[in-house]
């Protein structure tokens, strides 16, 4: 990328794509498994019952190893899901190892689930996301799809009530100077990569 200029939103989604397909199989697995060491250790993590994670694609950090942590064998973990199909935000389902999947219009694998047992992304305790690239500030890059912006848009209106909260994860390589941001961007509470968590603001 130039560094006479800051990189656009689509030259950061293009290098980040590049320099996570560039990892081993060997790299993946190590980051996902010190991620989980990393998160496992967190009072947010701890204080969770239920936990919406996300299935890694295209080199993303793994959150897998996290559920068969010790720690976490009393709580609920959920992956979001697209209800419809012109379905624009997320909702989120129930999931363990032995979960039916399908995938998504995204070849995105997701659980196959009654709709009763789907929940909404303001009935979580935590949500744990993906990002192709963050800053200091706790901005977060996303693919683009818009579909976490557009299901999180509850927060900022809340003074008090704030679940879930929003933990962005990612490989340390994933971090830049300074995002570019927009009105409806929602600043992550922590980031946490396979080196150290990061908590944001106060």
């Amino acid at each position: 990328m130039s560094q006479d200029s800051p990189p656009s939103k689509s030259q950061l989604r293009r290098h980040m794509r590049q320099r996570r397909h560039a990892l081993s199989p060997q790299d993946l697995r190590q980051a996902a498994l010190a991620l989980s060491g990393q998160i496992a250790r967190l009072r947010p993590f701890h204080r969770a019952r239920h936990i919406g994670v996300y299935w890694p694609m295209h080199g993303e950090i793994s959150l897998l190893p996290l559920l068969q942590h010790p720690l976490a064998v009393h709580k609920h973990f959920y992956l979001p899901i697209l209800v419809g199909r012109f379905a624009r935000s997320l909702r989120f389902a129930p999931f363990n190892p032995r979960t039916p999947m399908r995938n998504n219009r995204f070849r995105i694998p997701e659980p196959k689930v009654p709709r009763h047992s789907q929940c909404s992304v303001r009935e979580l305790d935590l949500l744990i996301l993906p990002l192709v690239a963050f800053d200091a500030e706790g901005y977060r890059l996303g693919m683009g799809g818009g579909f976490y912006d557009r299901s999180l848009a509850h927060l900022p209106h809340r003074r008090h009530w704030r679940r879930p909260r929003l933990i962005g994860v990612g490989h340390a390589f994933q971090e830049v100077p300074v995002l570019p941001r927009e009105p409806w961007d929602i600043p992550l509470a922590m980031v946490c990569t396979d080196k150290a968590c990061r908590k944001i603001g106060s």
